[in-house]
């Protein structure tokens, strides 16, 4: 009788063969000496690995580099770091920092640099994003100071630079915040300086000096950095300690800030990172060797493990595990798995480490147990695990030990893991509307019904998509309704739990269907191709469908075959879809002429073609008339002076003098256009017209007074055919001369006048002539 134990086989997205480790917490470890060794260790600006160190900057100016550990590392028991560093090579600026920053961000973003060392704000540049504490090491000292706008510096000296200094800086966000805190000057005395023969300076050389990185050769540094969880539960205290050598084969280490309070409440999570700043004078700066570990380690316990028995697996696959939590006790607040790691024997089981940097670490065979029997292996998530038994195994039980490693970096004693080994079931396959698909697009509303084919009986069901778990969905068969990636597991009749192949269910998109509403054909005699009227047509991607009212299919080439006008149906399809979209309705003109472009023209006022013999004026308004055949749906104007219109039969003041030509274009639609152009002439900007005579006695002629256009003034005189001065006016809107002097009626006769003028434009006109006067 086979047993099933409560256990948890896992699916990924990928059915993984593979294990993908990430870093889970403490300790972390870089070196920096080769590749980088986590893919969370994460590079920015000028920083590069170069010559077996993390280069930050070169020694060049304006240079910025960074590095941050996309791991959050809990707050809860403090945090502990050392790493080397390398200052050299120019002459003295800036400095390079190490950072904290709240864990939970997500989107990294660095201080301002120069100065500010990548953390502070920086003229006008934010600071760290969710910044909690930054020590700046400032050869050059701004980074004790006030200046770019930083919060506080050395007290009763803020304005002044600090060059060889230690520097914290608390937390900020954007432009508030990253206040000084504490600071040690390290190559002087004083109340903020060191003892004479602690001394010595943040550069190890300046200009030619080169890296030193044996710890008993004169410029070594080496920083530890620890952040103790506070008594009181607020806040840390923190302490900075340097290993230094400044004689050669005698490395120092010295505390430079030490129980320095920092009451600022932690978030539950941090992460560490390191930047670095040249300006006008430079330097380079490197570290390596970085490691972060729990502060308060005296604090935490080891998880502990109970034996995990009668496995299910089975020969010829990859079975997919998981450690049952009731079998793990994690004690430690806020802990979780980082590693398991699993042993032929207890004794095969190791001492706890004393190097660190291999406690929390599952590299790429930390979690890899090969056996005779098959190959166990931790798939880099919490407790899960999958063993594949080796080929031509033969046996009915797997035995093995596990520890668990958390992400503090304690590690339990070893428990036994106890597999029970089954003959491989006959394969299974996904199947979808009954058919081993790999892919399907669907129509919308189409119904999709995934099961699971196998020669053998199978006793249970689960569903994934997109590689969650379909709550709830344990039934042999699954209605798809959305799109994504869909896989089953089941479990066998022995009790194997098995994986199925994934399958992609796509719903493709439709595009939008759009056409003229009305189709006007250009040349009844040819009828063109009705698909160039449909906007965005892709005959590559979609199908497209024509119907007429008749009930005629016209399907993408054949739609060429359209000869005749009526309304119309638009479908179209993606070419892999068999439905189509809901259609579109348009309609088909074809008109009794071709397409031909023609225009005349009238003045706007008078609907005349001209006024006088001078022709029109540039101040008149012209109405342009549209007269052209095959019913055009576009109109497009171009008058010839720049400007243009696509209304029907638009009016026009050209305003200037000149010949210009005026296009018509019309069209109805794709290659379907006919032009026509006409030359229209403006020789005046303004008329002046004279009256051959006046009868006072009429109403409808009783003053004499020119008609004008384009006229800004007037002085008109009139006299007597002897030359005598009779009347004289500037009123442009006034009557005129109504043929008296003095108020008594002049006789009938021949009359002489003289008119000046300045028009609109500024010209001077000057008119004279005779006139009659009739009584």
């Amino acid at each position: 009788m086979f047993k099933i134990n409560a256990f948890v086989l896992l699916l990924s997205i990928a059915l993984r063969c593979v294990p993908v480790f990430g870093q889970q917490g403490f300790p972390y470890c870089e070196s920096f000496q080769g590749e980088i060794e986590r893919q969370q260790t994460v590079l920015g600006g000028t920083a590069k690995l170069f010559d077996g160190v993390l280069r930050l900057t070169e020694a060049v100016m304006d240079q910025n580099g960074y590095v941050y550990i996309d791991v959050p590392f809990s707050s809860k028991f403090g945090v502990k770091a050392s790493f080397e560093y390398f200052s050299y090579g120019g002459d003295g600026a800036d400095g390079l920092s190490v950072f904290l920053f709240d864990g939970s961000t997500n989107g990294f973003s660095p201080g301002g640099f120069g100065g500010s060392l990548g953390y502070a704000p920086r003229q006008g540049t934010t600071g760290l994003s969710r910044a909690y504490m930054g020590i700046g090491f400032d050869s050059f000292g701004n980074f004790g100071n006030t200046s770019s706008g930083k919060s506080g510096g050395f007290p009763g000296q803020e304005n002044l630079l600090h060059p060889n200094s230690i520097v914290v800086r608390g937390p900020g966000q954007g432009s508030t915040g990253y206040p000084f805190i504490a600071g040690v000057k390290t190559n002087e005395g004083g109340q903020n300086g060191l003892p004479a023969d602690q001394r010595f300076p943040i550069s190890s050389g300046g200009i030619g000096t080169r890296r030193v990185t044996d710890s008993d050769s004169p410029g070594y540094r080496k920083v530890l950095v620890k952040l103790a969880p506070h008594e009181s539960g607020l806040g840390f205290m923190l302490d900075v300690e340097m290993i230094f050598t400044t004689v050669r084969g005698n490395p120092r280490q010295i505390s430079l800030l030490e129980n320095v309070r920092y009451a600022f409440p932690a978030p539950e999570t941090l992460k560490i990172g390191f930047a670095a700043s040249t300006g006008g004078q430079t330097n380079i700066h490197e570290i390596r060797n970085l490691l972060v570990e729990v502060a308060d380690e005296d604090q935490l316990t080891f998880p502990t493990t109970e034996p995990v028995e009668d496995l299910i697996v089975c020969l010829g696959q990859e079975n997919f595990l998981e450690l049952p939590e009731e079998n793990i006790n994690l004690p430690n607040e806020d802990s979780r798995i980082a590693c398991v790691r699993f042993f032929a024997s207890q004794e095969d089981i190791p001492n706890q480490i004393s190097d660190p940097c291999l406690l929390g670490s599952c590299g790429d065979t930390g979690g890899v147990l090969e056996l005779q029997a098959g190959t166990f292996r931790y798939l880099g998530q919490a407790g899960e695990f999958s063993f594949t038994p080796s080929e031509g195994f033969t046996g009915s039980e797997v035995e093995a030990y596990y520890t668990v490693t958390d992400n503090y970096g304690k590690t339990s004693e070893g428990s036994l893991v106890n597999l029970e080994v089954y003959t491989a079931p006959e394969p299974i396959t996904l199947m979808v509307n009954d058919l081993p698909l790999q892919r399907l697009e669907a129509c919308p509303d189409e119904e999709i019904i995934l099961s699971v084919y196998s020669v053998e009986p199978l006793i249970a069901f689960e569903w994934f998509l997109d590689g969650a778990p379909l709550p709830g969905e344990t039934s042999p068969e699954l209605v798809v309704t959305n799109p994504g990636r869909y896989s089953g597991r089941v479990t066998s009749f022995q009790g194997c739990r098995l994986l199925t192949d994934t399958t992609e269910v796509f719903f493709p998109e439709f595009p939008d269907l759009e056409i003229e509403p009305t189709v006007i054909i250009c040349n009844p005699e040819v009828f063109p191709d009705m698909r160039q009227y449909i906007v965005d047509y892709d005959g590559e991607a979609y199908d497209y469908q024509m119907e007429s009212e008749q009930g005629e299919i016209f399907e993408n080439d054949s739609i060429t075959g359209i000869a005749t006008e009526g309304v119309f149906l638009l479908r179209v399809k993606p070419k892999e879809l068999d439905c189509w979209s809901n259609p579109v309705t348009f309609r088909v003109v074809v008109p009794d002429e071709p397409l031909e472009a023609a225009f005349d023209y009238v003045l706007n006022a008078t609907g005349l073609k001209e006024e006088a013999p001078d022709g029109i004026l540039a101040d008149d308004r012209i109405r342009f008339l549209d007269q052209s055949a095959g019913l055009p749906r576009s109109w497009e104007w171009d008058f010839g002076d720049g400007t243009v219109s696509n209304q029907r039969s638009p009016a026009h003041v050209f305003g200037e003098k000149g010949d210009f030509l005026v296009t018509l274009t019309v069209g109805t639609g794709p290659d379907c256009e006919s032009t026509y152009q006409m030359t229209i002439t403006i020789r005046r900007t303004y008329r002046v017209m004279f009256p051959t005579g006046f009868t006072p006695t009429r109403s409808e002629d009783r003053f004499f007074i020119p008609k004008m256009k384009g006229i800004a003034s007037m002085d008109l005189k009139v006299f007597s055919p002897w030359g005598e001065f009779l009347f004289q006016t500037t009123d442009m809107n006034g009557d005129g001369w109504d043929g008296t002097l003095n108020g008594e009626p002049l006789p009938p006769g021949t009359y002489a006048y003289r008119a000046d003028f300045e028009t609109t434009r500024g010209e001077k006109v000057s008119r004279s002539g005779k006139f009659l006067l009739i009584r």
